[in-house]
């Protein structure tokens, strides 16, 4: 019976089409624009997921060859990973928070002003194994850590896509969705501090180009040839010996770092396809919900869904929070604390949201300032927390090796666990 409660909660899809369907039942809408908005609905929702896989295919042997060329070891901050390892011991405490968390955040959403459903299936699971892992850690177990992790959960699910909401409204325009992924911190914070100095109108979106250049006003040109450059100066430096035997399986390195350029860029295009049909689909059927069960509720979504909307400021992230990383990982190094592997799917997922907010309240300059924000914070806050046991010792729970890079989850552990301490907790 737990394995399906976190197979259901953790399966983003059959969620999505549990209230797309609720969505238009109770709109009464007939039979056949049930099953047309459910499904596509869902098939817009897995066309992201087929996007978001190719990207991490494409970025997945690139991040190895910098690994290659620059000789990097430490600890993986992958907060999948993490929450997957530690289930043969925190398994069952999990799943009850993540369902009772789920029904916190529905009840919350009823009775407060925060009308925001978490429908972010995966970030459930995270956050819920964040808060099993951090209780057991402080000697909260059973019973008790179901119940205090269900409410951190309830209450992270309804009041962290409020915070994100001001910005939200910025970036699509309308308050028809809500942000709900573990990044929101640090995209918030990053753009509000980027706003003093910024200038909201001169945004990234519209750069002015000259008619030479104006072959990059196309984003899928823009975005194939700065992969390309940074693709091959990866393979360049690992060695095209490295890239033929380790991972292009015999095929020419210049060849296979090529298609993997572009075939991030196709990832990408097809990830956008697959969030204007989702967003065409799930706002209408939601709007069931909203009417009638939790008047005024809007769904709070997983990053992808705001990368239509500016897709310089997209790429702008990936670039500068790939260099914050860089800068990061050298400040870590003289601090001799663990060291995070680089990860070019966190620049890209991350960084681009952090870009993105930044954009929406400061202009350029804040896409600039947000991209690079988020991993340089991003990835100090993963390392002090894997220095520091903030989740305990994790590699005795089974998840040996790999760390949280979450910062909404980092933050609010050590703000518990502060608290804990105070009154009487784990020492």
């Amino acid at each position: 019976m737990l394995k399906i409660v976190v197979d259901f909660f953790s399966t983003p899809a059959i969620v999505i089409a549990l209230v797309a369907l609720i969505g238009l039942l109770v709109q009464k809408k007939a039979v056949a624009e049930v099953v047309t908005g459910t499904l596509k609905a869902t098939l817009g929702f897995l066309i992201i997921g087929v996007g978001a896989g190719a990207i991490v295919g494409a970025l997945d042997p690139i991040q190895k060859m910098f690994l290659q060329a620059f000789k990097l070891q430490g600890f993986v901050p992958f907060d999948e990973l993490v929450v997957a390892g530690v289930a043969a011991q925190l398994g069952r405490e999990t799943a009850l928070i993540l369902a009772f968390g789920f029904l916190l955040n529905v009840v919350l959403a009823r009775i407060t002003p925060w009308k925001y459903i978490y429908l972010t299936g995966h970030m459930l699971w995270i956050h819920a194994g964040a808060w099993a892992i951090l209780l057991h850690s402080m000697g909260i177990t059973g019973a008790a850590n179901v119940a205090v992790g269900a409410i951190l959960q309830g209450l992270y699910t309804t009041f962290f896509p409020a915070l994100a909401q001001p910005i939200m409204r910025k970036v699509i325009g309308n308050d028809s969705i809500a942000f709900g992924h573990g990044q929101t911190l640090l995209a918030v914070v990053g753009a509000y501090l980027a706003k003093p100095w910024g200038k909201p109108n001169d945004t990234a979106e519209q750069a002015q180009i000259s008619d030479r250049w104006s072959f990059f006003r196309d984003m899928a040109v823009s975005m194939s040839l700065i992969m390309l450059i940074v693709t091959l100066a990866a393979a360049v430096f690992a060695g095209g010996a490295y890239v033929e035997k380790e991972l292009s399986g015999g095929q020419n390195w210049l060849i296979f770092s090529l298609l993997r350029a572009l075939g991030f860029t196709g990832g990408v295009l097809v990830l956008l396809q697959g969030v204007r049909m989702f967003i065409a689909e799930m706002v209408p059927a939601f709007q069931g919900i909203a009417e009638k069960i939790v008047p005024g509720a809007r769904p709070a979504l997983d990053c992808p869904v705001i990368y239509p909307y500016a897709p310089t400021s997209l790429m702008i992230g990936l670039i500068t929070g790939t260099i914050a990383q860089v800068i990061a990982i050298l400040l870590i190094v003289v601090l001799k604390w663990p060291v995070p592997i680089p990860s070019m799917i966190v620049a890209f997922f991350a960084s681009g949201t952090g870009a993105i907010f930044g954009n929406a309240l400061a202009g350029r300059r804040g896409a600039y300032f947000g991209g690079f924000f988020w991993s340089f914070a991003g990835f100090l806050l993963s390392s002090w927390a894997y220095q520091s046991h903030l989740f305990g010792d994790l590699s005795a729970l089974g998840a040996k090796g790999v760390g949280f890079v979450v910062p909404d989850a980092i933050v609010i552990a050590a703000v518990v666990k502060l608290v804990l301490r105070v009154v009487g907790f784990g020492g």
